[in-house]
């Protein structure tokens, strides 16, 4: 059920969203993806697809969230190379770092809210970034 693309009439190729994390920020990340869905695709003009969440505790009742369960994973790095948008909110420095290279790598725009990581290695994902020619945003990492 893709839209059609306004330029070309073909249906707009959905956004495909990777959500690592499903903490308190992920929940609510992947609720308002899902909840907003109609906004996000009238605002982006395709639809926004959420492909997967990459979570350590797959057995943890997450039956309150509107998403299929089956898209819940425990293979983060796998998750990151079948999406156009990987949001990262797991924390810390290892595995979040070399999550977002390997996404930018395969050419994903990333979305962090990782102080510690932007801190400590932010030059490394920038040049990722501008290597994989894909954008870095983390406006939610800072005040």
């Amino acid at each position: 059920m893709w839209d059609e693309c306004p330029m070309t009439d073909e249906p707009a190729k959905p956004i495909r969203v990777a959500l690592l994390g499903c903490g308190v920020v992920g929940s609510a990340v992947a609720r308002m993806l899902v909840t907003n869905a109609a906004d996000l695709r009238a605002r982006v003009g395709a639809p926004v697809e959420l492909v997967g969440i990459a979570v350590r505790r797959p057995a943890k009742d997450r039956t309150d969230l509107p998403v299929d369960l089956a898209i819940f994973t425990t293979d983060a790095a796998e998750l990151v190379t079948r999406a156009d948008i990987v949001i990262e909110v797991i924390g810390g420095i290892d595995p979040a770092r070399e999550l977002l290279l390997s996404a930018m790598a395969n050419g994903a725009a990333v979305i962090t809210a990782n102080k510690a990581l932007l801190a400590e290695d932010g030059p490394t994902l920038y040049a990722a970034a501008d290597a994989a020619g894909v954008d870095l945003y983390y406006e939610a990492a800072v005040a």
